[in-house]
């Protein structure tokens, strides 16, 4: 199973983008190519934390995600589309905040 780390310490499980993901969702998503995040339908209830992340060196030499932009998405809402090289990390509405992540912060995947 993937994980999500910060300067090593993990923040979530990484889990797979599916029908009905935003409900289900215990840990975070990230989803490839990004465009959008939307609340709109019924199996999307409630808000989601997203995180626009560019490709970023680590100080291990390895490839991550630097943190560009955060936003908290309400039910029934939809984000502004988000076109480049990058990814989206989309977890449920305060985890975020539990996880302190900043504008600026490197990210990290392993085990995939």
């Amino acid at each position: 199973m993937p994980w999500l780390l910060r300067e090593g310490d993990v923040l979530a499980a990484l889990e797979e983008r599916r029908s009905g993901w935003q409900t289900s969702m215990t840990g975070a998503v990230i989803v490839r190519p990004p465009a959008l995040v939307q609340t709109v339908t019924a199996s999307a209830a409630g808000q989601l934390d997203t995180a626009w992340c560019v490709p970023a060196a680590l100080d291990s030499g390895s490839v991550g995600y630097r943190v560009k932009h955060i936003t908290t998405v309400g039910a029934r809402r939809v984000t502004l589309p988000r076109i480049g090289s990058g990814v989206l990390v989309v977890a449920r509405g305060g985890s975020f905040e539990r996880w302190k992540l900043t504008i600026g912060d490197h990210l990290e995947v392993r085990g995939e």
